[in-house]
């Protein structure tokens, strides 16, 4: 399942644990180098400093371990003038030009379903064989919102399977999309919903256990807090793969439920700023995704998740 990373709308806000005032002003400032792109000044900050006290910082590490040797091997061609793919010459000279070929139509056919015009930039790296290792945290790719630009970064063994490839590079260029015209606001279950719909058909097996159990059918609070759980814990794994297939079916009965394009309305209205429409979020307390919601269908989150539920395939 893929992910998406975000180290904040500022650039110098992480995400990272708590540790002492030293070894956090140490992580802090590794990070600002891994936000703009800086993975060997990165590296070369914490490949001797270790993973923080009781292994805290054990993911960021493994990040930049993997986008660092990607690097220090890697070679970067301009697709066009807002894309570009980092490679590994030796792991992809009997690919080309398909491989090229796939992330282009992969992200033209994104920007078809919704409504997208290109031109935020962006680098799609295509990791080093090192990285494709157990010791991985996203081990079917991610996309990080960086200083400069937005970057999808896939493991190589999705090579292997050029449908699984192209579906990777969907999935992670609708979060590009997602980002940029919500302005980093959407909740995490809303970026899901729409890069899932981008994938293609949902999986029949998730819609079975859906239909046979609908306590796999989260309330919001819980969705969203799914897909930050673990998903290499045994224990969560499926329970974080039922969250991406759930996000797939709302953001399904929202793309059929309305006009062409509703999608991106919807993630539009949450970059929305003003002293109005704030003041009203605040004397109202709905969220953002709430108002949008409202505003567009006149209906709250609550009632998104309990109309998306009824409207699932029945069994025969």
């Amino acid at each position: 399942m893929y992910a998406a990373i975000q180290l904040g709308e500022t650039g110098n806000c992480y995400d990272v644990p708590n540790g002492s005032t030293e070894e956090f002003a140490y992580w802090e400032a590794a990070l600002e180098h891994y936000h703009h792109d800086r993975v060997d000044d990165a590296w070369r900050r914490i490949s001797g400093r270790g993973i923080g006290e009781a292994g805290s910082y054990l993911r960021w590490y493994r990040l930049i371990e993997a986008e660092a040797i990607t690097r220090l091997q890697s070679e970067v061609r301009e697709l066009r003038p807002w894309l570009r793919l980092e490679v590994v010459p030796s792991s992809v000279q009997m690919l080309q030009p398909s491989l090229e070929d796939d992330v282009l139509s992969s992200c033209d056919w994104v920007a078809e379903r919704l409504g997208w015009q290109h031109g935020s930039p962006t680098l799609v790296s295509v990791l080093a064989k090192e990285a494709d290792a157990e010791w991985a945290v996203n081990p079917y790719g991610y996309c990080t919102d960086k200083a400069e630009f937005d970057k999808i970064c896939l493991p190589e063994h999705l090579l292997e399977d050029r449908r699984e490839f192209r579906q990777a590079i969907a999935h992670e260029y609708a979060h590009v999309v997602s980002l940029n015209l919500s302005g980093g606001h959407a909740p995490r279950w809303l970026e899901e919903a729409v890069s899932v719909l981008t994938e293609g058909e949902p999986d029949p097996e998730a819609l079975t256990l859906f239909q046979d159990d609908p306590d796999w059918w989260l309330d919001p609070d819980d969705l969203e807090a799914s897909f930050f759980l673990d998903a290499d814990d045994e224990d969560a794994e499926d329970e974080v793969w039922m969250a991406y297939q759930q996000a797939g079916w709302i953001g399904r009965y929202l793309d059929e439920f309305s006009r062409p394009g509703v999608l991106k309305e919807l993630l539009i209205l949450h970059s929305e700023e003003g002293s109005l429409r704030n003041l009203k979020l605040a004397l109202t307390g709905r969220s953002r995704t709430d108002q949008a919601l409202r505003d567009l269908f006149g209906f709250s989150v609550p009632e998104l998740f309990h109309r998306a539920y009824a409207a699932l395939p029945q069994k025969l």
